[in-house]
Order: C-alpha cells, then structure tokens, then sequence
C-alpha cells in the first residue's frame, strides 16, 4: 500500500467468465495500522476486490466525528470509486468494527446507492467502549498486547496511526439496530454439498479440518420498541482464530462467537476457525498459511453469496 496510491485501491478483479453476472464486489477496509497491505497477501478470490487505508495515516490531525465521521467519509470514497449497489464490506480488526460502522450509517440513508449483502468480519471480538475512569487500566492492558506490525520502530507512522486508532475505537460504542439478522427470519445457506436451514439463534460453524455444521447459541432480547421501517444488522460472516494471545483481544477467546453472542443483535451466522493468533493472520512469509487464508475467506464468501431468507 502506498499513500499516494487511490483510495480505495482495487486489488483483484472478476474474471471475465463472471462478468455478466458478478458476483458482490469485497471492499476491504485497513486495520488498526491503517495500512491495507495484508489484504494484497490474498489469493484469487474471483470477484471486485477493494481495500481502503486510512488516508489520515500517521497524520497528527483527529479525525472529526471519530469513527462515525471516517465511516461518513469511507462511504464517499466507495461512491467516488463508482462502486455502487450490492456490496460484501469486511476487515480484520479494526476493519471490521469500521463494517459495521459503515453498515448502519447506510441503513440510515437511502438515497445512497450502497446495499449490504454481507459483512466478512476477521477476528473482531465483542467490542465495549472504556468509561473514562477505566482508560488507565486499559492502557496499561494494551501495553502487555504484543503489537508487532504496530510497534515497529522502523515504522513510526504505522504505529502514530494505530495510537489514534485505539484512543478513538476505546470511547466508540457499538451502533444500535432496530432488529436482528433478516429480523430474525428462518434463513437457507445452499452449498455444493448440502444445504442448511438456520432459524434465529443457529450459527454454522466451520472448525479446523472439519465440515460446516450448525451450532444454535444465545440470542440478543428484541428491542421492545417496534418500528415500521427497522434497521436490521446485515448478515456476517466471522472467522475466528483458535490461539490466544495476550491483551484486550482476548477476552473472549474462549467464546465462539468472540463475544458478540447474546450480546449484540444476531447478526453472525457463520464461524470459521482459523490456525491463528490475532496478531498472526496474515504472513507473508508463509505462502502455505495464505493459500489456506484464501481457501478460509472464499469460503466465507460462498456462505453469504448463498443465504437467502427461507420461503416454505
């Protein structure tokens, strides 16, 4: 990734057998770091593939509106990229709560020409904003979290850009939704394979070296206020990494779910495993590791090019 390179940078396209009807274009948005270049590590993955950085990138300026306000902008970038209708929005990390963010501003709007299909989400555990008298202690958890692309000392706007990034993700709350996936209607995942139905609460889940199969776990309650025009949270896809690692990620490692269950309106319907720690995701010193990363997601994409809500 390069400062100077457009924002967002298309990194893959549909090949020309898929042209005629394409699949939903990915766009990618960078981590904590604010760069995107782990995304260039991926394989084919046969469709549009965008990935925006962040352009304030080791910039001394704050970004007005905090996160709402880079998602507002993310949007205009998308636009301005003549990127328009059906859209899959992901990330790792950061990236992913940056999704979301994104997500609800457009639900918000329709007059923009912008539609979810999908979130791919890669390892963002639950997320609790931090009250003002618990900042210290978070700092001090953060400092014990090993941050090796970030604390490069031969890449200080790396880590100038995943400061910021913390001090403005620990006083961001999660946004709020009208109702859950579908509100909460029965959903049909076809596969080559096999086909599944997932009524609310059910979850596939795909672990190392294993076969998908359905999971049922803990449901957020409902809101209690009815709306006549609800903003549901898109469908998503996690993956998950299965080793620990130290610092703030971990808190629910444990969880399936990385603690969105029960927690946040259903939205994930699909969990991937992935032989992985947070910080260790991408390598781009391990081909083999890539290609299963690019297996992994592809198969994340499959899920949410193939759910539909379920019609008797």
């Amino acid at each position: 990734m390069f400062l100077d390179a457009p924002n967002p940078t298309q990194l893959q396209f549909v090949p020309p057998r898929k042209r005629a009807n394409p699949p939903p274009p990915l766009i990618l948005i960078h981590d904590g770091g604010g760069t995107t270049f782990s995304y260039f590590l991926l394989g084919n993955l046969h469709r549009d593939v965008w990935a925006i950085h962040n352009p304030k990138h080791g910039d001394d300026s704050v970004w007005e509106g905090g996160i709402d306000g880079m998602a507002k902008h993310y949007i205009s970038l998308i636009l301005q990229a003549g990127i328009t209708g059906s859209i899959v929005l992901g990330g790792w990390s950061f990236g992913g709560y940056m999704s979301i963010a994104i997500a609800r501003l457009l639900a918000d709007d329709s007059s923009v020409n912008l539609q979810i299909a999908g979130l791919l989400i890669i390892d963002a555990p639950y997320h609790r904003s931090v009250s003002d008298d618990m900042l210290d202690e978070y700092e001090n958890e953060r400092e014990g979290t090993p941050e090796p692309f970030f604390k490069d000392s031969s890449n200080p706007l790396m880590q100038k850009s995943f400061e910021s990034t913390c001090l403005m993700l620990v006083c961001w709350d999660l946004p709020s939704w009208d109702a859950p996936v579908c509100q909460g209607r029965t959903m049909h995942v076809v596969l080559p394979q096999r086909s599944f139905i997932l009524q609310q609460g059910d979850v596939l889940h795909k672990p190392l070296g294993g076969a998908w199969k359905p999971v049922t776990t803990a449901t957020h309650p409902p809101p209690t206020v009815n709306v006549e025009n609800p903003a549901t949270v898109p469908p998503a896809v996690m993956l998950r990494c299965t080793q620990p690692t130290r610092g703030v990620y971990d808190e629910f490692r444990d969880e399936k779910l990385l603690g969105w269950e029960s927690r946040y309106p259903e939205f994930i319907k699909a969990v991937i495993d992935i032989d992985a720690e947070h910080y260790t995701v991408f390598d781009k010193f391990d081909s083999a590791k890539m290609k299963n990363l690019t297996l992994q997601v592809k198969d994340g994409l499959r899920i949410l090019d193939n759910m539909r809500v379920f019609s008797e």
